[in-house]
C-alpha cells in the first residue's frame, strides 16, 4: 500500500470518527433537551408552581378559592393545571347565578363575571322549611327559617316538596311572583308579608304599615299597575289607615276612626 492509499484510508477513518462523534453529541443533546423538557413540564404542572390570578365581578357569593377549585386546580392557582371548560360548567349549573361568563385574559388572568339571581319570595314547603324563590319560580335555597329580609314571606300557600334547582308549579305562587316582578325595587322592598286566605284572596302588608287588599290571586298580575299608582301616591305620606282596598278598579282607603270624616 503506497502513501497515497494510506492517506485516503486514514482520512476516511477520521471522517467516520467525526461523523460518529457528531451523532453521539447530537444524541446527547437530544437526550438532555428531552430530559429538561420533561422536568420543566413536570415543574410547571406541579401544585407548588404558581402562575395566574383571579378577577371576579358581580358577586360576593364566590371567592377566589372557589374559582380556583371550580377549574380543577388548587391554591396557589396554576393556569397550566386549570380547565376553563370545567369552570364554565360549574358556573352554569350554579342556580344562584342568572348569567355567567369566564375567559382568559393575557397574560395570566382568569376573569369571571356573573349576574346573581334576585330573591323574590319565601314560601313554605312540605318539610316545615322555606323555599327561597327567584321571579321565575326557581328554588335558590331551602332554609329552616327566614334568614334575611331580602324578600317578602308568602303565607297561606305551600309548594310541596321543593329542592334547590327545582322550578315550582303552584299557580298561586307564580301569580304572586308575576305581580312582584312588575313592581319597582322600592315598592318591593317595602313589602313585609303576603297572605292568601281560604277564599284565595290576597292581602299584602307593608313593613311597619297597614295592609293592602289585592283581591283574587288569579287576577293579581293585572293589579300591578294599579298598585304602583297607589304606592307612588302614599309612599311619602303619613297616612293613618286600617287598610287600602284594591279589590276593585277604584281604590278605597279605610282611615282610622280619628281621621275618618
Amino acid at each position: 500500500m503506497n502513501d497515497e492509499q494510506w492517506s485516503i484510508k486514514t482520512r476516511l477513518r477520521r471522517a467516520r470518527r467525526r461523523k460518529r462523534l457528531r451523532l453521539l453529541c447530537l444524541l446527547v443533546m437530544i437526550g438532555l433537551v428531552s430530559y429538561g423538557s420533561v422536568k420543566g413540564w413536570e415543574y410547571i404542572h406541579s401544585p407548588q408552581f404558581a402562575f395566574g390570578r383571579v378577577e371576579l365581578h358581580g358577586t360576593n357569593l364566590l371567592t377566589e378559592k372557589d374559582i380556583i377549585a371550580l377549574g380543577g386546580s388548587t391554591e396557589p392557582l396554576n393556569l397550566f393545571n386549570y380547565s376553563f371548560s370545567r369552570l364554565g360548567d360549574g358556573l352554569k349549573h350554579d342556580v344562584r347565578f342568572k348569567t355567567t361568563e369566564a375567559h382568559y385574559r393575557f397574560p395570566d388572568t382568569v376573569v369571571v363575571t356573573v349576574e346573581e339571581r334576585e330573591p323574590a319570595l319565601y314560601v313554605a314547603n312540605s318539610y316545615h322549611s322555606y323555599l327561597k324563590l327567584d321571579y321565575s319560580g326557581l328554588v335558590l335555597n331551602v332554609t329552616t327559617g327566614i334568614p334575611d329580609a331580602k324578600a317578602p314571606v308568602l303565607v297561606g300557600a305551600l309548594c310541596g316538596n321543593g329542592y334547590i334547582g327545582d322550578t315550582i308549579t303552584n299557580q298561586c305562587v307564580l301569580n304572586i311572583l308575576s305581580f312582584l316582578k312588575q313592581l319597582t325595587p322600592e315598592a318591593r322592598e317595602r313589602i313585609g308579608e303576603i297572605a292568601i286566605d281560604d277564599r284565595q284572596q290576597v292581602k299584602l302588608r307593608l313593613i311597619g304599615s297597614f295592609p293592602i287588599l289585592l283581591g283574587a290571586v288569579s287576577e293579581l298580575p293585572e293589579k300591578a299597575p294599579l298598585y304602583m299608582t297607589v304606592f307612588d301616591e302614599i309612599k311619602d305620606k303619613n297616612i293613618q289607615a286600617e287598610y287600602i282596598d284594591l279589590t276593585f278598579a277604584k281604590p278605597y282607603i279605610k282611615l282610622l276612626p280619628k281621621q275618618a270624616k
